[in-house]
């Protein structure tokens, strides 16, 4: 089963991804996580990614490519995977079909989670992470910058906001996907497994609808 999330920062496909592992066992490909992998194995490939990135640039996409490519090929990917958040743009997606193509891999379901711009601001500007467990908390249940986290044995946890779910980032980083990652949609709907899905309300009633398709 090959899984591609797509939507807008904040509209929930990390945490769609998370319900489809606990129900399936299928590894999520992060390309941040394959990146922070590659310069932690210390191979001459990791030491030009953390060059790359110590300086500010953006490491390029045949690069993120191979690395995508190298994941595929282990066994853990053998009964499918999840993409969230990868590809970015259609230039990547176009390199990425070819891969598929390549490796005789079949992607199944693609599935957009919709969510309205103004609802996801003030999803992002709320949200606050925990420093030491995966806890999302969030402004509007009362929880600020700095509390305990308050989940069972998670010490010493506390709760922060991120550089990018400030407000006037996430209205950037929103019109960035609306100009180069939204073209994407046509390309996949254009082979029949766009599954378009409204999100923004209980993430349990969204993560049922997704398993029914892909159940059935």
């Amino acid at each position: 089963m090959n899984i591609l999330f797509l939507g807008a920062p904040g509209c929930g496909k990390g945490t769609q991804s998370k319900i489809i592992i606990k129900e399936f066992g299928i590894p999520q490909i992060s390309t941040g996580d394959l990146l922070r992998e590659e310069i932690k194995g210390g191979s001459n490939l990791g030491k030009e990614i953390q060059d790359i990135m110590s300086t500010g640039k953006f490491v390029s996409d045949d690069l993120v490519l191979s690395l995508v490519s190298k994941k595929l090929g282990q066994d853990e990917c053998k009964e499918g995977f999840i993409l969230d958040g990868y590809p970015r743009n259609i230039s990547q997606a176009k390199s990425l079909d070819s891969l598929f193509i390549e490796k005789n891999i079949n992607l199944e379901y693609v599935f957009l989670i919709d969510v309205p711009f103004e609802t996801l601001i003030e999803r992002c500007t709320g949200r606050l992470l925990c420093t030491t467990c995966d806890y999302i908390g969030n402004m509007d249940r009362g929880e600020k910058v700095g509390d305990k986290c308050e989940r069972d044995n998670c010490e010493p946890g506390k709760l922060y906001q991120r550089e990018d779910d400030k407000a006037e980032t996430v209205k950037n980083r929103l019109n960035v996907y609306q100009e180069q990652t939204a073209p994407i949609i046509d390309f996949y709907a254009s082979k029949g497994i766009l599954h378009k899905m409204i999100g923004g309300n209980d993430p349990s009633i969204l993560s049922s609808k997704i398993l029914e398709i892909v159940k059935s």
